[in-house]
């Protein structure tokens, strides 16, 4: 019986540094109750691991010029949203976080007001040199 091989792809999820510090743990250790708010992050992430993006969209909203926030789902409290790109090296199979931030529900958008301007910068940055990343 011949089986035919049908290979997964392999998702990825990077993380811009800056002086070789990954920006968006550096936000999650800043909040409150960074534990628990990035275990709840990583297990989002490992949903994009093995679905992609498809499987993560239902927590993502987008921001515009390719930009998208990552609600990450918990109970009570200011909600993290991560900003990322998909891609930006292979839009397949990748997305790039490129900044922390957190998602103001009542204004329904990311804050603080300049983090969408900051991610920008970093994307820009990070397509001009692709070592300021690093896989999560």
């Amino acid at each position: 019986m011949n089986v035919i091989s049908m290979k997964k792809p392999q998702f990825s999820a990077y993380f811009f540094t800056e002086s070789g510090v990954d920006v968006v743990r550096r936000w999650f250790e800043a909040c409150v109750n960074a534990e628990a708010e990035w275990s709840a992050f990583q297990g989002q992430l490992d949903i994009f691991k093995a679905g992609g993006y498809h499987a993560i969209k239902s927590t993502t909203v987008e921001l515009g010029n390719g930009l998208y926030g990552f609600k990450v789902q918990r109970s009570g409290g200011a909600i993290p949203c991560p900003i990322f790109t998909i891609g930006p090296f292979d839009k397949e199979t990748e997305i790039t976080f490129l900044i922390g931030a957190r998602w103001d529900e009542v204004k329904k958008r990311v804050r603080p007001y300049g983090s969408e301007g900051t991610a920008e910068e970093n994307l820009e940055t990070l397509v001009g040199d692709s070592k300021r990343r690093r896989r999560g």
